[in-house]
């Protein structure tokens, strides 16, 4: 009886739910960038453990990329249904014990479909994390919230690469999904003790014809992103794809928009503040994920002559910067506000890539970790100011919805900015990762452009100084 009185007063504590939700977002985060970056590295690796070529051993990241896309607009009205808990809880439960049988997979067909099972209980577990951290934190303690996470937000795309190469070359492949399992059960006890039971769910119409549409879109939009390189732009399947993606994301909006019951609700993109900063957050990370995180690496190994490791090591900078301006500049988000600190953050962005289109493979490597420094510093100051006030004008009922719409624009502007930087990287000129880093410099300076639209006044409620 004591046990259980102590676990309801644990369940009571606002704080400790709070902390619980900030766990399982920051877990939620680590464990998807391990799957989508590890599992980049070891792909040559699968070639020769399961004997197979490295087309069809591509479809283990296909299969997770897609299957996320095509779960996460039905995440909304699952956590609506059935509550945030409940529908964290069983994704995560999915998404770790797919992991661990991952580890054990016997062929690349098992592989495939565990990792499509990965994908579909990622994207699940992702919205749902989100919506359920921003609802929990008040709109002045967000800024806050935003510095303290970011450390492991920009830990996990910088190291995974590292970390995936060392599992892969001294342990095994197989570690890259066994891994996720410690962190997995992990958090789903943070969870079951930190947060009291859902209360009843509200029972809604499932608008099918929408998700299917918008399920059919995301994944064709994807897959012509992520395959058009590899595929050829001008093949059959590719320009199919180019077509059908748009056209059927153009009639999911249609149809969301006439519904009485939208499975997401696209008329919170008619709130300025709403759409400005996820406008800003779209092009913010095609710079920084779909851009210098993937490109820098590359052009480490292939250019400038560094080993694995060192490239890692260079690479590790980023989040040292980004944690520096997150607890220097961050920390003056309410006097400076959102509109400032992300203009001036994501100017010298862009500033910093037309830095390193300058720079050749002959550049000294203290300049480029100087650089990689200075991108986690700029990138760190636009992401607390984008990521505390985007969510100042919506309300509690809506925050699935927001929350999807939000991780549905950094999946699709993470494959923007790597099909592009992919597209001018082998170009036959000798330019190929200068264009790449010159498109990064145009995504950056178009998302200060876009953060020039948004008001302090609207995100005034995030600008208050937190009170506890």
């Amino acid at each position: 009886m004591a046990i259980t009185r102590t676990l309801d007063a644990l369940r009571r504590r606002r704080v400790s739910a709070r902390a619980a939700v900030a766990v399982a977002y920051v877990a939620s985060l680590l464990m998807a960038a391990l799957d989508t970056h590890v599992v980049n590295i070891m792909l040559p690796t699968l070639t020769t453990e399961l004997d197979s070529p490295l087309s069809a051993v591509q479809w283990t990241v296909l299969a997770y990329l897609l299957a996320l896309a095509v779960a996460m607009p039905a995440s909304g009205w699952l956590a609506t249904r059935f509550g945030d808990r409940r529908v964290f809880q069983a994704s995560l439960g999915a998404f770790t014990v797919a992991s661990g049988l991952c580890g054990i997979a016997q062929d690349l067909p098992q592989l495939i479909g565990l990792r499509a099972v990965q994908g579909a209980a990622g994207g699940l577990v992702m919205t749902v994390a989100t919506s359920m951290l921003y609802r929990l934190y008040p709109p002045e303690q967000r800024a806050r919230l935003v510095r303290t996470l970011l450390l492991p937000i920009a830990v996990g795309p910088a190291l995974a690469p590292p970390l995936g190469g060392f599992l892969v070359e001294h342990l095994s492949w197989r570690w890259a999904f066994l891994v996720n399992l410690p962190v997995g059960l992990a958090t789903m006890a943070v969870i079951a003790l930190g947060l009291p039971r859902d209360p009843p769910g509200r029972p809604g119409r499932f608008e099918l014809g929408g998700y299917l549409l918008a399920g059919i879109g995301l994944a064709a939009v994807l897959l012509t992103l992520t395959q058009g390189p590899v595929w050829g732009w001008a093949s059959p399947a590719v320009l199919v794809l180019a077509v059908v993606g748009p056209a059927a994301l153009a009639a999911a909006v249609a149809v969301q928009l006439r519904s009485r019951a939208p499975l997401l609700d696209l008329r919170l993109l008619g709130a300025r503040l709403f759409r400005q900063t996820n406008i800003a957050t779209a092009f913010q990370t095609a710079t920084f994920l779909g851009g210098i995180l993937f490109i820098t690496p590359i052009f480490l190994q292939e250019r400038a002559g560094s080993s694995p490791l060192q490239a890692g090591l260079v690479m590790a900078l980023v989040p040292v910067g980004v944690v520096l301006s997150s607890q220097t500049v961050g920390r003056r988000y309410h006097v400076i506000g959102p509109r400032l600190m992300s203009v001036v953050g994501l100017g010298l962005l862009g500033a910093i890539c037309l830095c390193l289109a300058v720079f050749g493979g002959a550049t000294p490597l203290w300049v480029l970790c100087a650089l990689m420094f200075l991108a986690g510093l700029t990138n760190g100051g636009a992401m607390v100011a984008l990521q505390a006030s985007m969510f100042a004008q919506v309300g509690p009922e809506h925050m699935g919805s927001a929350s999807t719409i939000l991780n549905v624009n950094r999946q699709v502007a993470t494959a923007i900015g790597v099909a592009a930087a992919t597209i001018l990287m082998t170009t036959p000129a000798d330019s190929g990762f200068r264009l790449a880093y010159l498109a990064t410099a145009v995504f950056a300076f178009l998302g200060a452009l876009a953060s020039t639209r948004i008001l302090d006044s609207e995100a005034a409620d995030t600008m208050r100084a937190p009170t506890g």
